[in-house]
């Protein structure tokens, strides 16, 4: 069995250590005694092994490892410190948790050797079989938490890792805990125990958006009941040519006529090849008015991944110009519709209503993502769900002005979904900027088109912003400018914040994988911790957003898990593979009859209702058998005023083993000296988590789609 050791979590530790020292607290339970009795009987072990147990399983609750160690204190002379390794989540119930732990502590190792320093180790844990002997070993002094076994009472000891507050929940979780074991020895051991209050913060009152009852209606509703409004207002402005709402809706008719011609039907997508141009949205909503999704395929991406997405898709029609032709390749199970070669026969295929009927679970388009396995999933998002995030974001984006959105992503990309449907439900414009766009020239052409309403983009954009921009074009840039789609550092959208200056364009998160529609939280920036990562908002309307273990049980405030998230926007799972559906898209406990939740693979925790994320479980190494996230060492890297941004990522040493390398951009006018930086960080963080390799860049390269370049980085090394 691999296990680790046991570690208080960071949120519950005190930032000051002055503040960590404080009075012990008694765990009383003589009047469960008679049960505890039953429940050591019937597990066939000694009284101890069910105080032992029930502190094995509250530390379960704080830690994310299946398996993990935590160190013990036998009765003796309070120096032969022993190493129980234990596996809580392989029990089921209170009688085989305590047997169990009654065989682990038979046949304890002698704890590991880093123990008998003398140093402090504020995250670890003592279970102590004799409460006395704890004021008299030497070995106590160096935990976070001592918890020792007194008769018919658990004394829980804070040294300078948990204040009392932490302490105080600790202790209420062991009497719960005890009550449980007491009440039913083949009671549930999996449910999670959490303090008082805590369950129905993070399972509703923090977790689960207001309820909001939208009307019947798609997007392409939407848009033409605002065509029928506005018909004369500007919808769209690309490659110097602007079109109303009325010229839109029409051209989008048109293609629509010929497609359906063509056998565009509601449920078999049709493959859109296009660069932001005049023709983009009239094609989108042409492809919405014969029932069928649309599926983006980017012109630049690799001609092979292109082929597979069309053949997995089961497209039958492709939308693109001719000079896209030589990219795609032949089309043997179907056919090219050629906007430039075909453009009088759509011309001439009428304005007559087109309407067939479909309804919320009819999709909306697929969109393909990275794949772990290396091959790309196709998302099957439904007209309900995206209905649903593109109403919050005309409230909460489009109603922030009038200028509308510039949209210059992808449109492989869903983080630019709001930027192209937000304004056309709501009578504002789309500006569909220059593609290929230089990143360079980004911030030229939105301060060309500005003001807008929003601006929705990666960190990685808003930091080239942030330094292409002066601080008057900044200032009034938009309503709302909209960070997305990769880890948002706050000392990011502090420096933003200080560029706009008071009143100046305000910043938001937004947070939300592929799965789940585009985004399920977000809300704009008031108030930043003072490190590490902007919080990802409140969960929107309609859907939930749930920290959850291996169990899918909640874990409590300040605890990392998974984060999974759940509701309206969730979406019909992959495009023919049932199998990694199945897996990723689960039953939902906490919902209604036949919901479900999507396993989003991101580490996040609660702090007090703001959902924090701590990066991607798949993100995670070993290193030397300790569990490793980048992001923390990244985080780490930026409070230094030397270091304006940080990239870590693992890579294997000639050995195989995993290393890690920090990729550190200097701050302008510093001289950063990667020797000193590492050893300075070697004093906040353990030494296994200090990266093996420094190397100063002028830039961390971004790919097409503004996130972070980690194969480039790697041919560096």
């Amino acid at each position: 069995m691999s296990t680790g050791d046991f570690r208080l979590p960071g949120a519950w530790r005190c930032a000051d250590p002055r503040e960590g020292a404080c009075r012990p607290v008694e765990v009383e339970y003589a009047d469960l005694t008679r049960g505890l009795d039953r429940l050591a009987a019937a597990a066939g072990t000694g009284p101890l092994a069910v105080p032992a147990a029930a502190h094995v399983k509250v530390l379960n609750t704080l830690v994310e490892e299946s398996a993990f160690r935590t160190d013990v204190l036998p009765a003796g002379d309070g120096r032969d410190v022993r190493s129980m390794a234990v596996r809580p989540g392989a029990a089921g119930t209170w009688r085989e948790l305590v047997a169990q732990v009654g065989h682990a502590m038979s046949a304890m190792p002698p704890a590991s050797a880093p123990r008998d320093g003398s140093s402090p180790r504020a995250d670890l844990a003592l279970f102590a079989a004799d409460a006395a002997a704890l004021g008299a070993s030497p070995a106590a002094s160096r935990y976070g938490l001592c918890v020792g076994a007194g008769e018919h009472t658990l004394t829980l000891h804070a040294a300078d890792g948990l204040g009392a507050a932490g302490l105080d929940r600790l202790a209420a979780m062991y009497r719960r805990v005890l009550e449980a074991m007491a009440a039913a020895p083949d009671g549930d051991a999996v449910t999670a125990v959490l303090p008082d209050g805590e369950r129905d913060a993070v399972l509703r009152r923090w977790a689960v958006g207001r309820t909001v009852t939208r009307e019947p209606a798609d997007v392409l509703e939407l848009f033409r009941n605002q065509a029928a409004r506005t018909p004369e207002a500007p919808a769209v402005r690309a490659a110097g040519r602007t079109l109303s709402y009325r010229e839109l809706d029409e051209a989008s008719t048109r293609l629509a006529h010929h497609l359906l011609a063509r056998g565009a039907r509601p449920e078999v997508p049709v493959g859109v090849s296009l660069r932001r141009g005049p023709e983009l949205l009239p094609t989108l909503l042409g492809v919405w008015k014969c029932g069928a999704p649309y599926l983006p395929l980017d012109a630049d991406l690799p001609v092979p991944r292109l082929r597979l997405m069309m053949a997995a898709a089961g497209c039958t029609l492709v939308v693109t110009r001719s000079e896209h032709l030589p990219l795609l390749g032949p089309f043997d199970q179907g056919e090219y519709v050629l906007m430039d070669r075909d453009r009088a026969e759509i011309d001439a295929a009428g304005l007559t209503p087109v309407d067939v009927p479909v309804g919320p679970t009819h999709l909306a388009y697929v969109i393909y993502t990275s794949g772990s396995t290396g091959a790309p999933k196709g998302v099957m998002v439904h007209h309900g769900g995206l209905a649903n995030y593109v109403l919050w974001t005309a409230l909460e984006y489009a109603a922030r002005g009038t200028g509308g959105s510039p949209h210059f992503s992808s449109i492989g990309f869903d983080l630019g979904v709001p930027s192209l449907f937000a304004p056309l439900v709501v009578g504002q414009r789309v500006d569909l900027l220059p593609d290929p766009l230089d990143a360079a020239d980004l911030g030229a052409h939105l301060v060309d088109g500005a003001p807008y309403s929003f601006i929705k983009m990666t960190p990685g954009h808003l930091n080239l912003l942030s330094t292409d921009l002066e601080p008057e074009e900044a200032h009034g840039l938009a309503g709302l400018v909209i960070a997305a789609g990769d880890a948002f550092p706050v000392e990011l959208a502090q420096r933003w914040g200080e560029l706009t200056g008071p009143g100046g364009t305000p910043v938001a998160t937004e947070y939300g994988p592929t799965e789940i529609t585009v985004g399920n939280s977000g809300q704009v920036i008031t108030r930043l911790p003072a490190d590490g990562l902007v919080p990802l908002g409140l969960p929107i309307p309609n859907t939930a957003m749930y920290v959850l273990d291996d169990h899918l049980e909640p874990v409590p405030d300040g605890v990392p898990g998974e984060v999974y998230v759940g509701g309206a926007g969730v979406a019909r799972g992959y495009l023919g593979a049932p199998a990694l559906t199945a897996e990723r898209f689960v039953p939902d406990p906490y919902g209604a009859s036949g919901a479900r939740l999507y396993r989003t693979g991101d580490r996040g925790r609660w702090r007090q209702g703001h959902l924090e994320f701590m990066g991607r479980t798949d993100h995670q190494v070993k290193i030397r058998g300790y569990r490793v996230e980048p992001g923390e060492i990244r985080a780490a890297l930026l409070r230094y005023p030397e270091v304006a941004e940080a990239v870590v990522i693992a890579y294997p040493s000639p050995s195989g083993a995993q290393r890690l390398a920090a990729f550190v951009v200097p701050a302008p006018g510093t001289a950063l000296d990667p020797l000193r930086v590492r050893a300075e960080l070697a004093g906040d963080l353990p030494e296994y988590m200090v990266p093996a390799d420094f190397r100063t860049v002028d830039e961390i390269p971004l790919t097409a789609n503004g996130k972070v370049d980690t194969r480039a980085l790697r041919t560096r090394l």
